[in-house]
């Protein structure tokens, strides 16, 4: 048999062990006592033991391995940077702020501004003419009849891409 890596008589085999103990020590049958008996004496030989000295036998006294971080119980002096972390953090907060603040006054945001104005007018116009149609229908008329993607429909009609996933939610039939 090949020798394992942990030669260590677990609690669980232990338990195992005297498991089978007591069935071959109780069935009525000869067949269970035989598989019994020989299961027992395979987790015995597995630690290099007889039959007797795996009954005998009790653990070493180990000492109890150092618990993980995770696992100590806390402790005042693992908090006593908590109160600068926050502090730091409000002071990032700032920082960041009055970055933001300085880069509008320097005009850093004025190119997305006019991007959004831009857009904003163009959607203005296009609800504004009467010759196109009402983008919710439209919308509707294009999920029925075409497999176009919900990025196109909204691109088409001007509405959101949320608005046309929901329009097609509902126009779903109960099922």
């Amino acid at each position: 048999m090949r020798p394992t890596i942990n030669t260590e008589f677990t609690e669980s085999e232990r338990n195992r062990f005297r498991n089978l103990l007591e069935l071959a020590n109780s069935s009525k049958y000869q067949g269970e006592r035989e598989n019994a008996m020989a299961a027992a004496t395979r987790i015995a030989s597995k630690h290099g033991l007889t039959l007797d000295e795996a009954a005998r036998w009790t653990p070493s006294e180990k000492s109890v391995p150092a618990k993980e971080f995770y696992q100590r119980p806390d402790k005042a002096s693992d908090f006593k940077y908590a109160p600068n972390s926050q502090a730091n953090a409000d002071a990032e907060k700032y920082r960041w702020k009055a970055a933001m603040e300085r880069a509008k006054e320097r005009g850093l945001d004025k190119a997305e501004l006019a991007k959004k104005e831009a857009q904003e007018a163009a959607n203005q116009r296009r609800r504004k003419t009467g010759s196109r149609r009402d983008p919710v229908k439209h919308a509707t008329i294009l999920l029925k009849e075409t497999s176009l993607p919900f990025e196109d429909i909204a691109d088409i009609t001007g509405l959101d891409v949320y608005q046309i996933v929901g329009m097609k939610l509902k126009a779903r039939s109960a099922a």
